[in-house]
């Protein structure tokens, strides 16, 4: 289910979830070889058509900003680890989709989602990861919001995990209000269920 309302700011969001929703089991499941293998590759590359098509209908809307993927942005400041054993020293983060305006560009107006995606379960490690750099991406590259998309998961599982891995108690008050735009998605069998990374932390 949908969490927010439709608005000027949130049409983005919307636009992501409708996207997501539209995508067939067989991108979250790509048959090679004979086995089975989840791809987040072959998943982000379908999202990203998705999401060109909805833009595409919505041209004035999407005037000046796009999608990319996998687009370096560089930062020089300091990670914070949301309170984990889990560090990261790169400078360079290349997320999976971007929505902005250009690689160079850092006003907030521009800088509308920041995405990372599993198709399978990770390692905690993994996860905290993916997560201490959507948290960056919001407080030092101006993101509005930022989504952890996970596929072919259990979002019991995936949200149990996530509380596993994160204290809120340990946050600065600026990680908590972060947390209240860190979305964390789970797509299973054409399922969509989004929460907060703030709601899975205090519920």
């Amino acid at each position: 289910m949908y969490i927010w309302s439709m608005d000027k700011d949130l049409e983005y969001l919307n636009d992501l979830f409708t996207a997501i929703k539209s995508i067939d089991n067989e991108y979250c499941n790509w048959q090679h070889n004979g086995t089975i293998q989840k791809t987040e590759r072959v998943f982000a590359y379908e999202l990203y058509y998705k999401l060109r098509l909805i833009s595409n209908l919505k041209s004035e809307k999407y005037k000046g900003i796009k999608f990319n993927g996998e687009i370096g942005k560089k930062t020089y400041e300091t990670i914070s680890n949301l309170g984990t054993q889990y560090t990261i020293e790169q400078n360079d983060f290349n997320p999976d989709l971007v929505l902005h305006k250009s690689q160079i560009d850092r006003l907030s107006e521009n800088q509308k989602l920041i995405i990372e995606i599993k198709t399978k379960s990770q390692s905690d490690e993994m996860v905290a990861k993916d997560i201490i750099k959507l948290n960056h991406g919001i407080k030092f590259l101006n993101f509005q919001f930022a989504i952890f998309i996970s596929v072919n998961t259990n979002v019991n599982r995936t949200f149990t995990k996530i509380k596993n891995i994160f204290n809120i108690q340990t946050f600065s008050d600026d990680e908590v209000t972060n947390s209240k735009s860190i979305i964390i998605v789970n797509y299973n069998n054409c399922e969509l269920i989004t929460a907060t990374l703030y709601k899975i932390l205090t519920t």
